[in-house]
């Protein structure tokens, strides 16, 4: 009996899903997700804010724009993205989302000349309002064209097992970036031209395979020859880390991690690290500092409205395995069960406990475990001890998410929230060792961004 990789055969192209997949993409966010053009559409951005503000107020003051400005950009891209999520209703919810966001941003503005005492409000107001009503409009414009193109030219034929077609269908479906038009799954043999016909007929323009179908001769030659017809013939490992961000743990292989690890040791990554690890801990200070009357409020409340401490500790697992003691404010009845999962004990959350958690408030001590060392502002979030035991004999790989300090948010979290199962953790796994791997500058800014929109956008 053979034991080698089976033969693969070509089935129909399945329904292509993109008339729903370009309304949930324009639902999701109201702004581009291309680096150049999300960098362009920023700075028009701020620009339409500040320069109603810069004609108005007399120069002397414009050196005190520089936080307003950002705060109210920030403003108007939570706002634009909470009010494009909620709307259902195509180009008239398209429109009061450009309306809310271009509101949110201007009113800042308009506060600030208050301030000021300028005695043009009614000008300044109107100015602002239109300026920015046209910048993020044509965010808006920009991102349906963004949609419409990826979605015309991204048109997948998966080669590989049914298991790794699921995952991909469903991560291109939450992610409206692409979608699956054919599939060649390993069931019975088909030749070369049977699978490369099947590729060209259902107008694919990237032919993913899988770590299975790279080892199946057939597949490979149809690859080649529809490779000469212009269509990208990419494997299913490159494909994830590069457009989904994730990596799949079915394809890793103990020398995946092997070249990267090498590179973080190199001096420039050494001086690199340090400077992250001193801009967090300066960060942490600062915000511990800020939120320090909040934090007395909320341990008073905490104590008045449940019996029980106010701080919450349990030990959790850090960077290259070692055990330290976590922070939190308590939002419980009572003390969680160690190797529990948080959604198993929902019924305890306290009223007071459920509005902390909703806006992470419950983290705020762990600013704390920043400054200890323990903890970096991004990186993996910690897991309780016993869960981590569980998971390392559960899931391969797991232990590699260990490498790098954690973090109070992460790549993980700000992509799936809380994974309440094992089928959650692998699931989290494959955006933690992603993160790891291409731990940057302008990704921390990313995840911190998406926290900020987890906290006020979205529902938690």
């Amino acid at each position: 009996m053979s034991t080698g990789p089976r033969p693969l055969e070509p089935v129909a192209a399945t329904e292509d899903p993109g008339p729903e997949l370009e309304a949930q993409a324009l639902t999701d966010s109201g702004w581009p997700r291309s680096p150049s053009a999300s960098a362009a559409l920023t700075l028009l951005l701020l620009a339409a804010l500040a320069a109603p503000a810069a004609m108005i107020a007399p120069a002397r003051v414009w050196p005190l724009l520089a936080l307003p400005t950002p705060l109210a950009g920030a403003a108007a891209r939570l706002a634009l993205d909470a009010a494009a999520r909620g709307g259902r209703g195509g180009r008239v919810a398209g429109a009061l989302a450009v309306t809310a966001g271009a509101g949110a941003g201007s009113a800042i503005l308009v506060l600030c000349g208050a301030v000021l005492g300028s005695g043009q409000l009614g000008t300044l107001a109107g100015l602002t309002l239109a300026a920015t009503l046209g910048a993020l409009a044509a965010a808006r414009l920009v991102r349906a064209l963004e949609v419409r193109s990826r979605l015309a030219s991204r048109r997948v034929y998966f080669a590989g097992s049914p298991q790794g077609l699921r995952e991909l269908r469903r991560e291109l479906y939450r992610n409206s970036e692409a979608t699956v038009v054919g599939a060649c799954r390993a069931w019975v043999s088909a030749s070369p031209e049977a699978i490369a016909q099947a590729v060209r007929a259902s107008g694919a323009t990237v032919l993913l395979l899988d770590r299975e179908a790279t080892q199946c001769p057939q597949v490979v030659a149809a690859a080649t020859a529809v490779q000469r017809d212009g269509v990208r013939v990419r494997d299913l490992l490159g494909y994830c880390e590069s457009e989904l961000g994730k990596v799949v743990l079915s394809e890793l292989t103990p020398a995946w991690f092997l070249f990267q690890r090498t590179a973080n040791d190199r001096p420039l990554a050494v001086v690199v690290g340090g400077v992250r690890r001193a801009a967090a801990v300066l960060s942490a200070a600062a915000l511990l500092l800020l939120c320090a009357p909040l934090l007395a409020v909320l341990v008073v409340a905490i104590r008045l409205s449940s019996p029980g401490p106010a701080i919450f500790k349990q030990p959790r697992v850090g960077k290259d395995g070692k055990r330290f003691t976590l922070l939190k404010l308590r939002t419980m009845t009572v003390a969680e069960d160690d190797g529990a999962w948080a959604s198993d004990q929902a019924h305890r959350i306290t009223p007071l406990g459920r509005v902390l958690r909703r806006y992470r408030l419950d983290e705020l001590p762990q600013l704390y475990n920043v400054l200890r060392g323990e903890l970096a502002l991004i990186g993996p979030r910690p897991e309780q001890v016993p869960i981590v035991q569980r998971l390392e004999h559960e899931i391969p790989f797991y232990a590699l998410r260990h490498s790098v300090r954690p973090g109070l948010t992460g790549w993980a979290q700000v992509n799936l929230g809380y994974s309440g199962s094992l089928e959650g953790s692998r699931a989290k796994l494959a955006r933690d060792l992603y993160y790891v791997k291409h731990r940057s500058l302008r990704l921390d800014l990313r995840i911190l961004w998406m926290t900020l929109q987890a906290i006020f956008v979205e529902p938690r």
